[in-house]
């Protein structure tokens, strides 16, 4: 069907689709112009033979309305559907809507809907929204989360990321976009079954671990779910002291200045080197999750009174590990004499070996100093499982990413320390068992770690669906 089009000076064609549209219509109002709205809107569809594509309109005007065409085209361009309405002297603005039933013998793919308004002046303006016809739907899931040691698969903890876009294309080739709620996923309900491709959008900041490059592809069964899960990283530094060990102790106590010029050599499958600077201080900046190795070269007529190397340092995405810090002495003493100097810190977990969904309960932390000597720059960490929120927020803490931290300080000989926290089991969660582990680091000591598992009462929920907009 053709029309001529003027050139229009007066109006502003808005196409807006799903929860967009409904929202934008009051600002449509006000102008002048046609919106377009739909639903099912893609990636979701109707289906064939059964199914009913809604669409509505709205149009505003400062003319003479004369006539107002509804059209239905198919993937081919075809005219499936097309009726004339005479909307003579109507005032603005005029709204309405049509639907479309695919016929059992319609093609596949994706169609277009369209409003044409008409004045007494001729063609005035248009809106064309798009939705898809397919034969058998089911569930398309997406899952982002944080890989937070790089191991390419998801692990008890590893939290949900928010706001994560996907773009999606269909088993037609139409192409949609989805994005994560607050848990880091999203289920799309009635959406074309078969095989779609997937491709994470990557934020700056983020790397991929698993799949490979964020892309892949996700059979969606007929009447089932097919899922799709993503795992990124964002790099962290390395940090730590070089410092002049006074006391001999093998720890960074106050007062004790840094130690310019040292020799560093970070190593794991590769290695890089730099210097302490002139406070001692040191960094290897963005390194990816992993374990990694740190050695002094110890300079000449000195000793090293704390470990060297460092081994087993864990870096996890988006946070820094610190306090990997190495102490000189003039020669005489040996490392292994200032090691024992050390001291002894431990930590116990505890909490309900049982729980229902939706319940409360408490998890409890006690740090123990079990040496004569004082534990320096006291960190303890809880990275609370994806199952889990916080019913009230512990005091002396800071939160980020879903990593609990206390920042203790220094703890005498003999201390202890009791940290304590409520958490509610999230309702809806399919896991049977929750794992929590808190780990806690002092200077020039490696991580402790302990774990506690609950296992919830109860058969799992049934998986319910929600949908996007495309």
């Amino acid at each position: 069907m053709a029309h001529a089009r003027p050139a229009l000076r007066h109006w502003r064609p808005i196409l807006a689709t799903g929860a967009a549209a409904m929202l934008a219509a009051p600002a449509v109002a006000a102008g002048i112009g046609i919106s377009l709205d739909r639903s099912p809107a893609p990636p979701q569809a109707v289906k064939r033979g059964g199914g009913t594509e809604q669409l509505s309109y709205q149009v505003t005007f400062n003319t003479t309305a004369k006539t107002l065409i509804q059209t239905i085209t198919d993937p081919s361009g075809a005219v499936r559907q097309s009726a004339t309405l005479d909307v003579s002297g109507q005032p603005t603005p005029i709204g309405g809507s049509f639907s479309y039933s695919p016929s059992a013998p319609a093609p596949l793919g994706r169609y277009r809907g369209i409003a044409e308004f008409h004045t007494v002046a001729g063609f005035e303006s248009s809106g064309t929204v798009a939705f898809d016809v397919a034969d058998d739907l089911g569930t398309l899931r997406l899952e982002k989360y944080e890989d937070l040691n790089g191991s390419g698969t998801r692990d008890a903890g590893e939290p949900g990321v928010p706001g994560w876009v996907f773009n999606l294309t269909n088993p037609q080739g139409n192409a949609s976009i989805g994005t994560t709620g607050a848990d880091g996923s999203v289920s799309l309900a009635g959406v074309p079954a078969g095989l779609w491709q997937v491709q994470e959008v990557i934020d700056s900041g983020w790397q991929p671990t698993a799949p490979p490059g964020g892309a892949g592809s996700v059979e969606v069964p007929a009447n089932g779910t097919g899922t799709f899960q993503a795992g990124n990283v964002r790099c962290a530094p390395l940090t730590g002291t070089v410092y002049m060990d006074a006391n001999r102790n093998g720890r960074l106590d106050a007062g004790e200045v840094g130690r310019a010029g040292v020799k560093l050599t970070l190593s794991v499958g590769g290695s890089a080197t730099t210097t302490s600077a002139g406070d001692g201080t040191y960094a290897f900046n963005c390194l990816m999750p992993r374990a990694y190795t740190v050695k002094m070269a110890v300079p000449g007529g000195l000793d090293a009174t704390s470990p060297n190397p460092l081994t087993g340092i864990q870096v996890i995405s988006g946070r820094s590990a610190d306090n990997n810090n190495f102490g000189l002495a003039a020669a005489g003493t040996s490392p292994q004499a200032a090691s024992a100097r050390q001291p002894d810190i431990r930590i116990a977990k505890s909490g309900p070996r049982t729980s229902k969904r939706g319940g409360v309960f408490k998890y409890t932390i006690v740090v123990r100093n079990r040496s004569g000597f004082t534990a320096r720059n006291v960190v303890v960490t809880d990275v609370l499982p994806k199952q889990l929120s916080l019913v009230r927020q512990p005091r002396g803490f800071t939160l980020r990413n879903g990593s609990i931290t206390w920042r203790i300080g220094n703890m005498k000989a003999k201390a202890r320390r009791t940290l304590s926290f409520p958490v509610r089991v999230i309702a809806g969660t399919p896991s049977t068992r929750i794992k929590n582990t808190a780990s806690v680091t002092a200077t020039g000591l490696p991580a402790r770690r302990a774990s506690v598992t609950t296992t919830l009462q109860g058969p799992p929920p049934v998986a319910r669906s929600g949908g996007v907009i495309g």
